[in-house]
Parts: C-alpha cells; structure tokens; sequence
C-alpha cells in the first residue's frame, strides 16, 4: 500500500507559510538584474561593447585597417570615418571616393573585404578609426573599430654637421632632442690675437 503524501507547510501559499516571505523589492530586484544581464549579453553579442581593434605603424610606413567582410556579403556601400572626419567612401564596383585631400595617393580600399590601407603614414595618421558598413537589405549599420598607433623608427646614433662661419662641429646623440640640448648649452668661444 502506497502511504499518502505528507505536505510541510514550506509549499503552502501566503501567511500559511512558516518561511518569510520575499518583498516585492527583492522580487523586482531579481526580474531587473536577469533583465540587465540579458541586455548586457546582447550588446556584446552584436559587437557595440567590443574594444577597437588596436593597429601599429611605423612613421614612413604602410598599414591595413581590416575588415572581416565575406566575398558573398551583399554591400550596399563602406564610409571609413577617420581621426577627424569621413575618409573615403567606397561602393561595389565604383571608384572610391577620398574625402581628405592629405590621403590622396596615401589611401586605398581593398575591392573584397574594403579594408583600409594607408601608406606614407604620418604622426597625424594616429587616432580613431571606424569603418560603418551597410549590407544590402539590411537595416543595421555596421561599426568596425580601430585605434591606429604610428611609430618613430628606433634610431641608434644620430650624427649631425653643424656649420658655424669656417667652425665645424659634428654632434652625436641617441635622439634628435639630445643633440638639440647640446646646440642649447651655452658655449665658450676663445680668439686668440
């Protein structure tokens, strides 16, 4: 024989129940918190909490933005947005449009992935890059990105002539700052007659 179910009181609704009921502060708490989580999950998902991908250049050099776009993606059209202002703006199978003069003959865009290359970097090239990527028939805007660094090329010795009237001085430094100081300090200059 099957013995009958016993019931504590732990399932009992309301004042019946001897465990002390949640306020509905702590009720609303829980519902907000699963609430911001999901929302937070969401935003990482779709790429707008991600960090900038961080590219390195060398003063004099080349660099490539990319862009992660498959051959099969329908692009309607790419606007690369740069340091200060749009860069380029670039759509299949047109010509590019470059929209800084100071990047003409220093920029392109890859016809597959509108990646952007920009060559003879200059220390003006560093700063914020975002690339705003418009797939046909698709309603979102797509942001990619970048924080571009450009570097001064290590130099081990630097040697400057410095031509005074018929006085020669060769200065030898690490860097051009350290040879500069030296121009700066005050020199004795001794004539004799």
């Amino acid at each position: 024989m099957v013995a009958p179910k016993s019931h504590t009181d732990d399932w009992a609704p309301g004042p019946f129940s001897s465990k002390p009921q949640r306020s509905q502060l702590q009720i609303f708490s829980s519902v907000l918190q699963t609430s911001l989580l999901f929302l937070l999950m969401g935003l990482r998902a779709s790429g707008k909490d991600s960090a900038p991908t961080v590219v390195s250049g060398i003063l004099g050099g080349s660099v490539t933005l990319p862009l992660n776009i498959s051959v099969d993606t329908e692009i309607e059209n790419v606007i690369w947005i740069g340091p200060k202002n749009a860069l380029a703006f670039a759509r299949p199978k047109e010509n590019v449009t470059i929209m800084v003069k100071s990047y003409l003959g220093r920029l392109d865009i890859t016809k597959w992935s509108y990646s952007l290359c920009i060559s003879n970097l200059t220390l003006n090239d560093a700063g914020s890059y975002k690339a705003q990527i418009n797939q046909r028939n698709f309603e979102v805007t797509t942001d990619e990105e970048f924080t571009l660094f450009v570097y001064a090329p290590f130099i081990e010795k630097l040697s400057v002539h410095v031509i005074e009237g018929d006085h020669r001085t060769l200065l030898e430094g690490s860097s051009l700052e350290s040879i500069i100081s030296t121009l700066a300090e005050p020199r004795v200059s001794v004539r004799e007659g």
